[in-house]
């Protein structure tokens, strides 16, 4: 047997002419390329040489330029051949790439909408609590321990608080009256997220109650009770646009992004009649069998 004939290029090239001769019988129509033409524009070639500098930092020769058009060429006619033969239908690769690629092209009709200061104050001022900073609380504590107290403990810390109260002691001795501690005594500038990782949802929440300039408490957490002085406290508050317009900016567009794709979605749902048939019958659910192989 000739050994052309186990070519794989020959297979390929008759197992191409099969597709196409069936899709011509079943599409006698479509078979045929509606558009024979192919034109290179002067807008095509300046794009290839432009991908061309931007890998390589520097433009294409001639004789580089003449392979990029000759491979953009190539790459139209298997393109318009595979849409021929049908070869973009039932793929779900294409399909998403084609779904992708539209979403795109509505991201950059936002995209080309940029909002000047007043459309972003607007914006900033109606999204406040996106950009609020947190509340901060800079404290001291001392801390007593369930397993050192027991029983005691609520009676020890609040000794040591009317002792405390009473005393001359400065703040940043005052922890040496209770336990050793884990963690640091002294916190600074924290927000209540920050607090509630830390000592637990209730302690973060009590805490926040707490004047500033005296010792409170006893507060329970989960290492045990703490008595708490507040050295200060900034209050939550919205700062200023300037300081977080960049992030404003992104929000900002975003949401266009958002609003217009929902648009044209809309817009191209409208020309379509959608059928939604009936759902086919699932099957009951299975009766997982207890301990022993009954069923319950």
């Amino acid at each position: 047997m000739n050994t052309w004939l186990k070519e794989p290029l020959l297979h390929f090239l008759l197992l191409g002419a099969l597709l196409f001769g069936l899709y011509s019988l079943v599409n006698p129509e479509e078979a045929s390329i509606a558009d024979s033409r192919i034109v290179v524009s002067v807008g095509d070639i300046e794009r290839l040489s432009a991908n061309w500098a931007n890998k390589r930092t520097r433009l294409p020769t001639e004789a580089e330029l003449a392979m990029l058009v000759d491979s953009y060429i190539r790459e139209e006619v298997y393109y318009r051949e595979a849409l021929a033969l049908g070869l973009d239908q039932n793929d779900t690769i294409l399909r998403r790439r084609m779904v992708q690629k539209m979403e795109f092209l509505t991201n950059d009709l936002a995209d080309l909408s940029q909002p000047d200061e007043t459309a972003l104050n607007q914006y900033f001022l109606a999204n406040s609590g996106k950009y609020e900073l947190p509340a901060r609380i800079s404290f001291t504590h001392i801390y007593f321990s369930f397993d050192k107290h027991g029983e005691r403990i609520f009676d020890d810390a609040g000794k040591a608080l009317a002792e405390i109260r009473l005393s001359d002691i400065p703040v940043s001795r005052a922890p040496d009256m209770g336990d050793t501690f884990m963690l640091p005594y002294d916190f600074d500038a924290e927000d209540s997220f920050e607090i509630a990782r830390i000592f637990g949802q209730d302690f973060a929440q009590r805490i926040v109650q707490i004047e500033a300039g005296n010792w409170q408490g006893p507060i329970e957490s989960g290492y045990g009770l703490h008595l708490v002085w507040v050295n200060k406290k900034v209050e939550a508050r919205l700062p200023k646009l300037a300081t977080v317009i960049d992030r404003v900016r992104t929000d900002w567009m975003f949401e266009q992004r958002q609003m217009i794709n929902k648009e044209v979605y809309e817009r191209f749902l409208k020309r379509y009649e959608v059928v939604v048939e009936d759902f086919p019958e699932r099957p009951e659910t299975a009766i997982v069998p207890v301990e022993g192989g009954k069923s319950s």
